[in-house]
């Protein structure tokens, strides 16, 4: 009789049970507050994919079956490059092979199991995989660790689950591709004539002569490795070095020739192999493995630069000190997962939460393009990306974000443009992307979003007198300069409706065909706000009236001209213009058409009325929101391609920026309904979000926040998009009201009865002031927002008398670096 699976695993499931209280709806449960998760039997889903990074650089991504690549940037993978579709059909993998006499060779990574399971963590990845017809159960613990080595550590366990014994030989068997993933599909074949393969006692280690580019071949510094040992130490018998040696002639990397015909690797201690696809197959010494006993084993895959290979084995050649880095990576990732989080009564939410505010630290690692889901793969961060990702780090440290923010404004040009791809080295920045030369004409407005929540958290204008340089220039200016220049650009790109020209696209990259006589309303509107807004700064005196003119004049307008009302009844703001000059939005003969973005703006800005405000909401009831879902779609069916406004209405509908459930926009939905005071409204957006996150069935996603739902609700893109910042900046600065006025702490909760539910308590822990504060909200009765008014206050058990309404606290007052701030609501 084999044992359960769970029995031999984890202490912690035996609770759980495995196959009970889980029902087929579930794909994953969490384990503990630190957002830990188990998921049942992954690799039956497609598409599940899970990131493993360090600060040093090294990105990888690892499924249930242990595809994925690793790399550390578009011209260093370690593994072939990888795209969502290769993870269940490549035959590369991070793989392990066992030849069990008299039966046969089996993968125990990606081999037929009878059952599977993933634990994981704050970066760090276990799979549990059991086949019951051999006997043998693998266990597989994937992580990189936190110092400033690129090198991902994977420790493998085999157990006898069988009550006999087993002969076994294993073989870990890794490809290494060793250079760009430019080369995949040119000059594979010549970039590999330039591989120098050495095999030593511990593996094998390519370090390519050349980088291949025909814009100009370089000498090669870097070396790509895959070393390994049991978990004693003890060196592999030998290595297969090439993918030929492996696989033979007739087999493959699903049937490598070496593995099923059991064929010993040459003896010796140090091969060369010129010019050759590369390979680390490391044979280990065969071994009986009696009933019940597990044996252990160390594999490192690394990318170095300075360091020799061996140098940076010898710190994790044994059990004791993988188990020493792995304890420090858990530690580190906690932490910083720790730095925001919420105690809510609904202990799913609280950790779902956690995985939310990590994914803006994930992509500032990984940018856009390095794992499996993305669209431009070729590295970096949009300069959308680059501000939005701010946010939490604003909320969190505002000291560090006072310097990025500052050489972030070096991408601006001296004409209001900007750079429009960001490197990985703070202050890098590129004119465009493939070489295509292109203006996004809502650039401009997000530095002043990020600028402004900065100065009211810190209350430092000082900033705004700060020199940067202008991009493409040897020109300085002060950030102000900088921020007037961005918003007197669109003035002069105005379309013949009186709006801001649509150039090359909007936040809505799809639509990007009307840069003629395309305008964008959602965006003018944008631009009004920030104006309104900038004028409240110390600007000179005659500069100041210009500006809340212009502010003045395109509320005026946009409220007067382009606010619709269908047949039907219903109103709402059109926010487009084709690029033959017609209004996209309101009633046409394939449907009422309508946007989530030309809504959303107008409301954030303040350029809705509350009274426009109430029917924008009814109206996105009626024609964005899905029944089924909850979710509000970014826009409705226009049932036809639209070569006039953009190439999204080509995608199948319900698909990207054609009326997928876009998380960004319901997120920023939900953000400006807060704003304006329409409470009840947001938590409804944000709630469905993470309804359609947690409903498992469809979402087919680990815990976090994905780019946007298809129609089928299947979560895409996940871990890697900008709505993350926006929800812990909603959850944390409307919600919990937790925010900062011109550097006072304001606590202004606009909680509803629906998240008392579980709790009469509910609290924040974050940090104001480079000060971590805690923030509990007591609401004995349970009451709703409209219901309930700030009543007692106490900090660190002082109270605070003659409490106003919306509650500012001056934590200048206490010297603390910890704060306990008590809330109660009546």
């Amino acid at each position: 009789m084999v044992a359960k699976l769970t029995n031999l695993t984890l202490s912690k499931l035996s609770t759980w049970g495995w196959g009970l209280d889980m029902s087929k709806e579930t794909l994953w449960k969490f384990l503990d507050d630190n957002g830990t998760f188990v998921a049942k039997d992954p690799h039956k889903v497609r598409r599940l994919c899970f990131p493993l990074a360090n600060e040093k650089g090294l990105l990888s991504s690892i499924t249930p079956t242990l595809h994925g690549d690793i790399k550390l940037n578009q011209d260093c993978f370690l593994t072939p490059p990888v795209t969502t579709e290769d993870l269940r059909d490549s035959r590369y993998n991070r793989n392990f092979w066992v030849y069990i006499k008299g039966i046969g060779a089996w993968s125990a990574a990606s081999g037929e199991v009878d059952e599977s399971l993933v634990e994981a963590g704050m970066l760090w990845h276990k799979t549990i995989r059991l086949n019951k017809k051999i006997g043998l159960k693998a266990e597989f613990t994937n992580f990189i660790p936190v110092n400033n080595d690129a090198v991902e550590i994977m420790s493998v366990e085999l157990t006898n689950v069988s009550k006999k014994e087993l002969h076994v030989t294993p073989t870990a068997a890794i490809p290494i591709y060793g250079r760009s993933a430019d080369r995949l599909r040119d000059h594979r074949y010549c970039s590999a004539l330039l591989n120098r393969i050495k095999t030593n006692t511990n593996g094998v280690v390519v370090t390519p002569t050349m980088v291949f580019n025909e814009l100009g071949h370089k000498i090669n510094a870097t070396s790509y490795f895959v070393l390994g040992c049991e978990g004693s130490g003890t060196s592999p018998l030998g290595s297969f070095s090439t993918v030929l040696e492996f696989s033979g002639e007739q087999g493959n990397l699903d049937k490598p020739e070496a593995v099923i015909k059991n064929i010993s690797p040459k003896r010796k201690s140090i091969v060369s192999r010129q010019g050759k696809e590369a390979i680390g197959a490391l044979r280990f010494r065969s071994l009986t493995l009696k009933p019940g006993k597990s044996k252990k084993y160390i594999i490192l895959m690394g990318i170095t630069q300075e360091k020799p290979p061996e140098t940076i084995f010898r710190k994790f050649n044994s059990r004791k000190k993988i188990d020493t880095a792995l304890s420090a990576n858990k530690e580190f990732w906690n932490k910083k997962s720790n730095s925001i989080y919420l105690t809510t009564g609904n202990k799913d939410f609280d950790r779902w939460f956690k995985w939310v505010a990590l994914q803006p630290t994930l992509r500032k690692i990984f940018g856009n393009s390095f794992l499996p889901d993305f669209d431009y793969g070729r590295g970096g961060r949009g300069w959308r990306d680059l501000w939005q990702d701010c946010l939490t780090l604003l909320m969190t440290n505002p000291s560090e974000a006072r310097g990025m923010l500052i050489n972030n404004f070096a991408g601006v040009r001296t004409d209001g443009s900007n750079a429009t791809i960001i490197g990985k080295k703070q202050g890098e920045f590129m004119p465009d992307r493939n070489d295509i030369p292109r203006v996004w004409m809502d650039h401009g407005m997000w530095p002043f979003i990020t600028l402004d929540l900065y100065i009211n958290q810190t209350g430092d204008r000082g900033i705004l007198y700060k020199k940067a340089p202008y991009f493409e220039s040897r020109k300085n200016g002060t950030v102000l300069d900088h921020i007037l220049r961005q918003h007197k650009r669109p003035f002069t790109k105005f379309g013949k409706h009186g709006n801001f020209r649509l150039e090359g696209a909007d936040w809505n990259d799809g639509l990007d065909m009307a840069a003629e006589k395309g305008e964008s309303v959602a965006f003018t509107a944008a631009y009004a706000g920030n104006l309104y807004n900038l004028a409240e700064f110390p600007l000179p005196k005659g500069e100041r009236v210009r500006v809340r003119g212009k502010a003045d004049r395109l509320i005026k307008h946009i409220r007067k001209k382009e606010w619709v009302k269908t047949k039907a009844g219903y109103s709402f703001f059109n926010g487009y213009y084709d690029n033959k000059g017609r209004r996209v939005e309101g009633d046409h003969k394939n449907g009422v058409r309508m946007t989530l973005t030309g809504q959303v703006f107008p409301i954030m800005s303040g350029v809705a009325t509350d009274k426009q405000v109430k029917q924008i909401w009814r109206s996105a009831k009626k024609y964005l929101r899905d029944k089924r879902s909850g979710g509000f779609r970014l826009n409705t069916d226009f049932g036809e391609i639209y070569p006039d406004l953009g190439r999204a209405f080509g995608f199948a509908y319900g698909e990207k920026e054609n009326g997928a459930f876009f998380s960004h926009m319901n997120i920023m939905f939900a953000y400006a309904l807060y704003k304006r005071g329409f409470v009840k409204e947001g938590f409804e957006v944000l709630n469905s979000i993470y309804k359609m996150c947690m409903h498992q069935e469809s979402s087919k996603i680990y815990p976090g926040l994905p780019e946007y739902f298809n129609s089928d609700g299947r979560g895409m893109y996940h871990y890697l998009t900008g709505s993350a910042s926006w929800f812990v900046l909603t959850m944390l600065t409307q919600v919990f009201g937790i925010r900062g006025e011109m550097g006072n702490l304001v606590i202004d909760p606009k909680l509803v009865k629906e998240q008392f539910k579980k709790s009469k308590d509910i609290s924040v822990n974050t940090y104001f002031a480079g000060r971590k504060i805690t923030v509990n909200y007591l609401n004995p009765k349970k009451l709703d927002h409209g219901k309930y008014r700030i009543g007692r206050v106490t900090i660190n058990g002082n109270e605070i008398k003659d409490m106003p309404v919306k509650l500012e606290l001056f934590l200048k007052l206490t010297s603390k670096s910890s704060n306990i701030i008590n809330v109660s609501l009546y």
